[in-house]
């Protein structure tokens, strides 16, 4: 996700030149519409830099994402501007065939054919030992880790 994030602040600050430039080539500093666009775009690129600080990941830790009951794992993403969260999604613990662990992203496989993709702001090993954390030995032993 920091890699990704790193490019959108990229291509956003590219954009933002590239506005900037047509404003003051073309003078349309002078509009309302314009005012607005640029002032859209200052928000967006605020929200992509905040991405990159150390302080979205402590405002955002892993037990805000994954959470878990008796039969339930509650998985929630990252979505929008900042720090909205989309979710929660409702996975049976017993229905997980398997989980796949990358950089920043979770992957759950159900046995009903049902495949869920999140996005999480952790490390591979921070996620994959939350996780083993969260889950019973027996879960453990019955869900395929990737």
């Amino acid at each position: 996700m920091h890699s990704i994030n790193k490019k959108i602040a990229q291509v956003i600050a590219l954009i933002g030149l590239v506005i900037i430039a047509c404003g003051y080539f073309f003078s349309l500093g002078e509009f309302l519409w314009f005012k607005a666009g640029l002032v859209m775009w200052v928000v967006v690129f605020c929200s992509c830099c905040y991405r990159l600080t150390p302080l979205f990941k402590m405002r955002n830790p892993l037990r805000n994402f994954i959470q878990r009951d008796a039969q339930h794992l509650f998985v929630f993403s990252l979505t929008g501007l900042f720090d909205k969260k989309n979710g929660p999604h409702w996975l049976v613990i017993s229905n997980i065939e398997s989980i796949e662990i990358r950089n920043d992203e979770l992957i759950v496989h159900s046995n009903n054919d049902r495949q869920l993709s999140v996005s999480i702001p952790g490390s591979q090993a921070q996620l994959h030992a939350y996780v083993s954390r969260i889950l019973t030995a027996t879960e453990k032993h019955t869900i395929v880790f990737r």
